[in-house]
């Protein structure tokens, strides 16, 4: 994970000429992967879909590199409240990742927050975005939605391009969660690694990860702020 503020600016200057989003310093999604029943762990480990797992939480920059790795966390946790246990949220709330000040946007004076953006599961905070409520959502809001959506599916493809390469998560993995977190981290090393060495060959013919056992994360409601709801409508304002 970047540690200087200077780094943090290289992956925000990788998602604007990518992407056309601004002050964005990474997308975060989370993947439930299937395991054995542990021994003795009751439904500890069981999720909303009726199968035992743990839950990898990433953060990807717009090469589609894992830039942050969370793992292990039992599935049977309240999803989109994975991040809560994770050592980026800590650092997040005491403003220890070394982000940097926040800056105007093109064609704006007001300063606005470097952030991390995020489907509808998570929470919303000053460094955390993410889309409008679709039913609710105006014009304005929905090409907002449609902007952050297209930024954010760099998480989505990396994880497709993790489970396609690496045979380990076509099945449940048939070992205890300890190792099975190991497996998955080092899986996630060698994505980034192969990723950066030959990023055409390994990226190439992947498939969705819907195709095997990495599950989406199931949806939640969580709480929000007046500070970031009008941030939310200057980004709004800025797309337009």
């Amino acid at each position: 994970m970047p540690t200087t503020a200077e780094e943090w600016k290289s992956v925000a200057y990788d998602f604007q000429i990518q992407h056309n989003f601004y002050n964005c310093v990474g997308a975060i999604d989370g993947k439930h992967i299937r395991i054995r029943h542990p021994h003795g762990s009751g439904a500890l480990y069981y999720n909303y879909k009726g199968t035992y797992s743990i839950v990898l939480m990433t953060i990807a920059n717009a090469k589609k590199e894992f830039i942050m790795v969370d793992i292990g966390c039992n599935g049977r946790v309240s999803d989109g409240g994975v991040i809560f246990y994770t050592k980026f949220w800590e650092l997040l709330q005491q403003g220890r990742l070394s982000l940097p000040e926040p800056s105007p946007l093109p064609n704006t004076l007001e300063p606005y927050p470097h952030v991390f953006i995020e489907d509808e599961a998570f929470a919303l905070g000053p460094n955390l975005m993410k889309p409008y409520p679709q039913k609710t959502a105006t014009k304005e809001e929905q090409k907002y939605n449609q902007r952050l959506s297209k930024a954010r599916c760099v998480v989505e493809c990396a994880f497709g391009i993790l489970v396609t390469k690496f045979g380990v998560f076509h099945k449940a993995i048939s070992l205890c969660p300890e190792k099975a977190t190991k497996v998955t981290a080092a899986c996630c090393y060698l994505h980034n690694y192969l990723l950066k060495k030959d990023p055409q060959m390994y990226a190439s013919s992947s498939s969705n990860s819907d195709d095997f056992d990495l599950m989406t994360m199931q949806r939640s409601m969580f709480r929000n702020s007046a500070k970031c709801v009008q941030d939310y409508k200057r980004q709004v304002l800025y797309i337009l």
